[in-house]
């Protein structure tokens, strides 16, 4: 085995003056030593040579000779003798020139040779081998051509400092509007008048004849009466043997898109910037893997944080008890379903109670290739103002409701009284208008309830008490109710008896209650209400049908909002605050069910709600 350490080697590879390498086999071919020699050709050629480098020799031949090289290594290795090889670098800054290589076998008694001696030397060519050289050559250069002509970006050579256009292929004489006849042979200077506003930048590359550096310009704006656009220039010098740069490689990538794409992102991001600053936003980020949460300056204030880094823990021990779970549980379904989530909840700052705060965030997930989570980034707002005024007026409204309903249970007892004082008289007339004022009572108690409800559900004062109850029979009840509330309407009930559901009774009967008002509302005297009742896998669905003038496709998602009214000249005169819709949704969702619509402008509409089944 050869010590590559041993003094006497490398003395011995100093003291040669012919170039040297020594390369060990297996388990790849690798250089592992070579003299000064071999370093000072290989830098004359114009090679880069990196030590331990093999490749420094076959990439300046033919693929011929590359192969020829390959196979007589082998026979080296493998017969154990020695072999001499004369090969044309002509990739080299001297292909004019053969190289004479000796590979001699290290061996080692029995053992497989694992290193091979590489001499080289130079020896001048004679005729028939230059003509060998110039064919290769030739072929070399119409391979470059080949390359050169079918290459996708724009390249030309550019010789002498006064930058005479020597190649150019078809992309860049795209750019540049010119024919090859106007430019090949023709300073750029001459050739492209446009040139003469970009003096600073004809300097730099002019330089490169000095400093021998290739150069880059990075979104370069390039202006022709073809184009105009942006691109990225790279510029590398060619060298002759003397290792002199003649002449110039120019390569030039359109990155126009890129570039104006990169300018509306930035574009957007100071719009959206503005609009936060504006709205008193702030902005967050956590990170999934590390969780690490980072705030952005405005957020940092809205927590009233000295840092604007913290972990996971330390901003769920922000959040106030009762809404923790609410908000992780959102946001986790959120991630699940890969979907955006928008939460108001209640902070502590600083962890106590006294100071408290009231935000809303919205924010989504973003996932890598494998659909891996991770990092969520959201924004954030301090509503605790606007919840506070909330408040208030829920509970106004709520004492409100609640006082109102002591005089009308008043006025409903003194109307029952009459009426039933004046049933042996037979005063139709006033029999009747007793009846209307009654109803009308129940219309205004519906009312007030309506608002009461709201302001509970506001709140989150509203319970839900829930019993097993037969679906239908509850529905058939207020059907009848109905009946005499609304007799210009026919109110049919169609569905099985014995469908038991666990919920609310009352509150179930509040939202058929409020379904059944409102399609008598929107339809024509002695339409049909139809009410349906069937059981689905897992679930029991009701609905409600009318005859009505229907509901105009994009006004549909916004029917369960709060206070949403359809603006028309025909729900101008119906009565309603828009509250009715928005307490069935609330107490469907209470009840894990769901609520939506169905309509055809003009021609009616369909309300439904489900709910789980009792198992």
């Amino acid at each position: 085995m050869i010590d590559l350490t041993s003094s006497f080697l490398k003395a011995l590879l100093k003291h040669s003056k012919a170039p040297l390498i020594i390369f060990k086999i297996k388990p790849v071919l690798v250089v592992v030593e070579h003299n000064d020699a071999y370093q000072a050709l290989i830098t004359r050629i114009g090679g880069e040579l990196k030590f331990y480098d093999i490749d420094a020799i076959p990439n300046l031949l033919s693929n011929r000779e590359k192969d020829l090289l390959n196979k007589t290594v082998h026979h080296v290795s493998e017969l154990k003798i020695k072999k001499r090889l004369i090969i044309h670098p002509i990739y080299s800054n001297s292909p004019n020139v053969n190289w004479e290589l000796e590979f001699s076998p290290v061996i080692q008694g029995a053992n497989p040779v694992e290193y091979i001696v590489c001499s080289l030397k130079e020896v001048p060519t004679n005729e028939n081998d230059l003509e060998h050289i110039l064919l290769e050559l030739s072929e070399s250069e119409a391979r470059f051509r080949g390359f050169f002509e079918q290459a996708p970006l724009g390249m030309c050579v550019l010789r002498g400092r006064e930058l005479i256009t020597e190649y150019a292929n078809d992309n860049i004489l795209k750019l540049w509007g010119k024919t090859r006849k106007e430019v090949i042979g023709i300073a750029q200077e001459e050739s492209r008048q446009e040139l003469g506003l970009q003096r600073q930048i004809l300097s730099r590359v002019k330089d490169i004849f000095k400093t021998g550096e290739p150069l880059t310009l990075n979104e370069l704006k390039i202006s022709t009466h073809i184009a105009d656009g942006y691109f990225i220039a790279m510029y590398q010098p060619l060298k002759n043997d003397k290792n002199e740069v003649t002449s110039i490689l120019v390569i030039i990538k359109d990155i126009t898109e890129q570039v104006n794409f990169k300018k509306e992102l930035l574009k957007a991001k100071d719009i959206l910037k503005i609009a936060m600053d504006a709205s008193e936003m702030g902005s967050w980020n956590i990170d999934i893997e590390s969780k690490k949460v980072l705030l952005s300056e405005r957020a940092q204030q809205i927590y009233e944080l000295e840092s604007n880094t913290l972990s996971l823990d330390e901003a769920k021990s922000l959040i106030s008890a009762e809404n923790l779970s609410f908000l992780t549980s959102n946001i986790r379904k959120a991630l699940h379903n890969k979907e955006a989530f928008n939460i108001e909840y209640q902070i502590n700052i600083n962890g106590i109670k006294t100071k408290t705060k009231w935000l809303r965030t919205a924010g989504k997930a973003y996932y890598n290739e494998q659909g891996k989570g991770v990092y969520i980034a959201g924004a954030v707002l301090d509503i605790t103002e606007h919840k506070q005024d909330e408040i208030r007026k829920n509970d106004f409204i709520g004492m409100v409701s609640h006082e109102l309903k002591t005089p009308l249970t008043a006025l409903n007892a003194y109307v029952q009284l009459l009426q039933f004082k004046l049933k042996e008289t037979g005063n139709d007339f006033t029999t009747e208008t007793l009846e209307k004022i009654n109803v009308q009572l129940k219309r205004m108690w519906l009312m007030i309830d309506g608002f009461l409800n709201v302001s509970l559900l506001e709140s989150g004062k509203i319970q839900l008490n829930k019993t097993d109850f037969d679906l239908v029979d509850l529905i058939k009840t207020i059907a009848e109710e109905n009946r005499v509330i609304l007799p210009s309407h026919f109110i049919q009930v169609i569905g099985p008896e014995g469908l038991i559901v666990n919920a609310d009774k009352e509150k179930i009967g509040n939202v058929v209650n409020n379904l059944i008002s409102n399609a008598a509302k929107y339809s024509k005297k002695e339409s049909l209400i139809a009410i349906k009742c069937e059981k689905r896998t897992g679930e029991f669905v009701v609905s409600v049908e009318d005859e009505g003038i229907g509901i105009k496709e994009n006004d549909i998602p916004k029917l369960f909002e709060r206070f949403f009214r359809v603006e028309s000249l025909i729900t101008q005169t119906i009565a309603g605050f828009g509250v009715g819709l928005y307490i069935c949704a609330e107490v469907i969702e209470r009840h894990r069910g769901k609520i939506w619509a169905e309509s055809k402008f003009n021609k009616g509409s369909t309300f439904y709600f489900s709910l789980p089944t009792a198992e």
